[in-house]
């Protein structure tokens, strides 16, 4: 049974009411997160993609170690925040789940945990390049599987209890907020990479038909903006998917990086 409106509460206030719950989604934190990378991509990318774009630089072109030690500190760093913040995540999300609706979740969600995987596969082989030498078939074969580790908690957080479980710490609101704040960090890194491999694209366009072309160019790589941008995601979307709100503030967040690949924004980076 729903709860029943207060005395005196008018069938136009009901209508508003109804329409807020189809409209917004009854927990905010997938469009705050959505707000943190927005003014990330606006007010942060510069000093991201320079301090980034100088590691990767220092790495690959100039071969310094030091360099490549902090670059594997900050990737590993993002791997361990999105373990640990798919741990935390699990109880509190399927809380809500099971009170909106039962525990159940969109069939789509398994092909988004395959771009998940993807994107993990692609951390580690970041991480396997940045280490001081050169990795073994077998360690090769052995980080493919670790690989599945954070695929595999993230599918674990997205399934519904078989019976509830006790009550503890993990059930708290500082806990939620530690995952919540892991998985944003990981976004982060996730962004600054991005942006800097494409720094380069963000020359100003030469007129109307250089802007239409570069659009339709980034139709075309969108997937590999969504393999960036969904799976540090995947566990606020799966609460509000069936949000119209959720989906537009998803498409402002990367406003800013369609904005750079279309119209270009040159960040002057000074690698």
């Amino acid at each position: 049974m729903g709860r029943r409106p207060p005395r005196g509460f008018s069938l136009t206030e009901r209508t508003k009411q109804k329409g807020r719950r189809t409209f917004l989604p009854t927990n905010f934190r997938g469009l705050l997160f959505d707000l943190g990378v927005f003014v990330c991509n606006v007010f942060l990318v510069r000093l991201t993609t320079r301090y980034v774009g100088r590691l990767l630089s220092q790495t690959y072109l100039a071969d310094d170690p030091a360099a490549a030690r902090r670059l594997l500190y900050i990737v590993s760093a993002a791997c361990a925040a999105q373990i640990v913040g798919a741990l935390l995540k699990r109880r509190p999300l399927q809380a809500r789940l099971l009170a909106q609706r039962g525990g159940e979740i969109g069939g789509a969600f398994g092909c988004l945990l395959v771009l998940h995987f993807a994107l993990t596969l692609i951390t580690a082989a970041a991480i396997m390049s940045l280490l001081p030498t050169e990795p073994s078939g077998g360690a090769v074969v052995l980080v493919f599987f670790l690989s599945l580790i954070p695929t595999a908690l993230v599918w674990r957080a997205m399934t519904p209890y078989k019976k509830p479980p006790a009550p503890d710490w993990r059930d708290s609101r500082a806990a939620e907020l530690v995952a919540d704040l892991c998985l944003f960090a990981y976004m982060l890194v996730n962004l600054a990479v991005w942006n800097t491999v494409t720094a380069g694209s963000n020359v100003r366009a030469a007129g109307v038909g250089d802007a239409l072309s570069r659009a339709l160019g980034f139709l075309l790589v969108s997937p590999v903006i969504l393999l960036f941008y969904i799976p540090p995601r995947l566990l606020f979307l799966v609460e509000d998917y069936k949000y119209p709100a959720a989906w537009i503030s998803m498409t402002v967040a990367v406003a800013p990086v369609a904005y750079r690949l279309i119209i270009g924004s040159p960040l002057k980076t000074d690698w």
